[in-house]
């Protein structure tokens, strides 16, 4: 306990700004102040210490300020989680206290007057999971809660507001969000169904849980760096170039993207794919680079991504190609279609531990998210990988990385060779700090171009890289957008460099003229990208809530709905994109009055919602009302190396829709930007672009 003691104090210390230099002197000697000479401090306590301040003491300079500047970041990301940002509302695990209930509803970060439905008194046996019952005036669209969510579940009494800090929590995570109910996954499974019998007649309230492991993992990791290999160390810190092969050939025919496969196969250590939306990076980036590894007979692949959305599409195209592959993961978070390939379900085939190695070590993919895998780095002892091939790279922050790629089997890099694969012209990682905080100003960091901890490792190894062909590779032709669609993106964010497959509706062309039913519909079947300047609102609840754009749209959608209504899809034929949850249920509402049940199930959501998704038709709203909110819009725009403006929220919506993009938006607010106004401009310049009026019929 002492012991325990003083390293809480020392943690302390060097938790402060810049205090983890404490941490390049501190011996176990030093740390041990009261002269402790028992047994158990010589033989085992001073000796884990000093495991974990040696690789620190024998680090480079350039290895020390890596490791220190990660840690400063990876402790004010913890931070932050739990006590919010400045710069964003409702944030961090403490507004679960501090917040008021208003506040919560306002944010969506509250489930309440929630009823039970089961377990019930007749309920026998172990109690796994608890579904409840929405209230009839729950605003679900406005809520910040997806399946897969970790949450706490809580009772209260009727007449009160809910109060966490005032009874028992039961930690869970989101199985299902249905109309009218939502079941939850007890994370300590309870015995019988006493403990939640006793809160009859209570109503129940779910928010956002913490979980303080996704932080142990990462420091881990950065210690892990420490005491990788030489050879890996000085990769990942630019201290040498990455080996390849040229001599190797291919095993496998990939037709066009035999070019591809043929340079991540001589790639010996590291290879970047750059895939701009709608060129296939999962399809065909990873499934050949897999396909192709798979040829080798001794091969193994680990397959990582950062969302569990990315993990099911991963899964999907394995699957399609007849790949076996183990997934590791909670069976909370996968899909019932891939739940026989968890390790969880294939262990329960095994006798004993043997043939848990033998299936371990005979299964040639592994697929899970960063998250996952991180906290299970045990994997390693057990597996070496010949490949990690890792989707969505320009969205995962190097902390989350490095403890991978730092891993070791029997001495040596755990992955021998990975393939990072992602567009950082694209959504980022979501970082809570702020860049000034998250700046790297050391020079020697800066010289193996780590500017900001916010940047991925794709990002920084792209800077380094981008322009050799044995490391790099760029998608250019893309099967998703239309190319009046793709011509704004293409132009403004990529060079020009995307070409059509093309597929047929790629090839397919409208009628120049409508039929001139209504103003509406002759848009929708004459023009495959529009803006519709709409007008302010005149008198508005909130600067988050536009009913004129909300008119426009649901009036738009339902127009959508009578063209296509032989064949209309809920999860196919029409997205809309906003910028905040408000809007969300204000164009819900709107769209609810046309009486149409089906239309209130299409995704209405954030551009970082949307991202990895596509429909035929895509809606994007600017919904702003004031010039401060174009702050919000523009908020992942940096320079490009040319000096080129890239919006990365405006090439994902954009990069959505498939056959038609309309947007809605207020003109002259949107004119104050640079890049909102080319594009205005550009529609302009195509006859693409509609005053409010001409479109206005008398069912809006």
């Amino acid at each position: 306990i002492k012991v325990r003691n003083e390293l809480a104090w020392w943690e302390f210390q060097y938790a402060k700004p810049d205090g983890y230099r404490i941490l390049e002197t501190l011996t176990p000697d030093k740390m041990n102040q009261r002269h402790t000479t028992n047994s158990l401090w010589v033989n085992f306590q001073s000796k884990q210490i000093n495991n974990v301040l040696a690789p620190i003491h024998l680090a480079t300079d350039l290895e020390r300020a890596y490791y220190f500047r990660f840690l400063t970041f990876i402790s004010n990301e913890h931070l932050l989680s739990k006590l919010g940002s400045r710069s964003k509302e409702n944030s961090g695990f403490s507004s679960t206290w501090h917040d008021t209930l208003e506040e919560k509803l306002h944010a969506g970060n509250i489930f309440d007057k929630l009823t039970l439905l089961s377990p019930t008194p007749h309920t026998e046996g172990k109690i796994e999971s608890v579904t409840l019952r929405f209230s009839e005036t729950a605003d679900n669209d406005m809520s910040n809660f997806r399946v897969g969510d970790i949450v706490i579940l809580y009772p209260y009494p009727p007449g009160k507001e809910p109060d966490v800090r005032k009874t028992m929590v039961f930690r869970c995570s989101i199985a299902e969000i249905a109309p009218t109910t939502i079941r939850l996954t007890l994370r300590a499974v309870q015995s019988d169904n006493r403990v939640f019998v006793r809160e009859q007649g209570k109503l129940w309230a779910i928010e956002h849980d913490f979980m303080e492991s996704s932080f142990s993992s990462l420091y881990r990791g950065m210690h892990a760096f420490l005491s990788a290999p030489k050879d890996r160390r000085d990769l990942l810190l630019l201290q040498r170039e990455p080996q390849h092969d040229d001599t190797l050939q291919l095993r496998g025919d990939y037709g066009t993207f035999n070019d591809l496969a043929l340079r991540v196969k001589r790639a010996r250590e590291l290879f970047l794919i750059i895939g701009p939306p709608g060129t296939g990076k999962t399809s065909f980036g990873l499934l050949t680079t897999v396909r192709e590894e798979l040829e080798e007979p001794s091969s193994s692949i680990l397959l990582l991504s950062f969302t569990n959305r990315a993990i099911d599409e991963i899964c999907d195209k394995l699957t399609e190609s007849g790949i076996d592959f183990i997934r590791i993961g909670s069976s909370t978070n996968c899909p019932e279609i891939h739940q026989s390939h968890l390790l969880s379900q294939k262990v329960q085939h095994c006798q004993n531990i043997e043939e848990v190695r033998s299936l371990l070590s005979t299964t040639r993919v592994f697929v899970g998210n960063t998250t996952t895998i991180n906290s299970q780095i045990s994997l390693f002892q057990l597996h070496q990988f010949s490949l990690a091939v890792v989707d969505e790279a320009s969205q995962i922050l190097e902390p989350h990385l490095i403890g991978l790629l730092s891993a070791q089997f029997e001495g040596a890099p755990a992955i021998r060779k990975f393939v990072l694969i992602g567009d950082h012209k694209q959504l980022p990682a979501v970082v809570q700090q702020q860049p000034s905080v998250s700046r790297v100003d050391d020079p020697k960091l800066q010289e193996i171009l780590l500017s900001d901890c916010r940047l991925s490792l794709f990002e920084r190894m792209l800077k380094r890289y981008g322009t050799d062909e044995h490391v790099t590779y760029m998608l250019r032709k893309q099967g998703r957008m239309h190319p009046e669609i793709a011509c704004f993106p293409n132009q403004a964010f990529y060079h020009g460099e995307l070409t059509e497959v093309p597929l047929p509706h790629q090839l397919s062309t409208l009628p120049s003229s409508g039929q001139g039913n209504d103003a509406i519909t002759d848009l929708l079947t004459t023009h495959r990208i529009a803006f519709i300047a709409s007008a302010p609102p005149v008198d508005s609840p909130s600067d988050k809530v536009n009913q004129v754009e909300a008119d426009i749209i649901a009036a738009t959608i339902m127009r959508i709905y009578e063209i296509e209504k032989d064949h209309f899809d809920v999860n196919d034929t029409v997205g809309v994109i906003v910028p905040y949850r408000n809007q969300i249920a204000t164009i819900r509402n709107t769209l609810d009055r046309f009486g149409v049940d089906l239309l209130h199930d299409i995704t209405i959501d954030t551009v970082e919602r949307y991202q990895g998704s596509q429909r035929r038709y895509i809606i994007y709203g600017f919904t702003v009302q004031l010039y401060d909110q174009l702050r919000f819009l523009t908020n992942n725009v940096f320079e490009d190396s040319d000096g080129s403006v890239i919006d990365r929220k405006l090439n994902v919506a954009m990069t959505r829709a498939q056959e038609h993009l309309i947007m809605v938006g207020n003109p002259a607010l949107l004119h104050e930007d640079p890049v909102f106004s080319r594009l205005i401009d550009f529609l302009k310049t195509n006859h693409c672009y509609f005053e409010m009026e001409e479109i206005l019929y008398k069912r809006m």
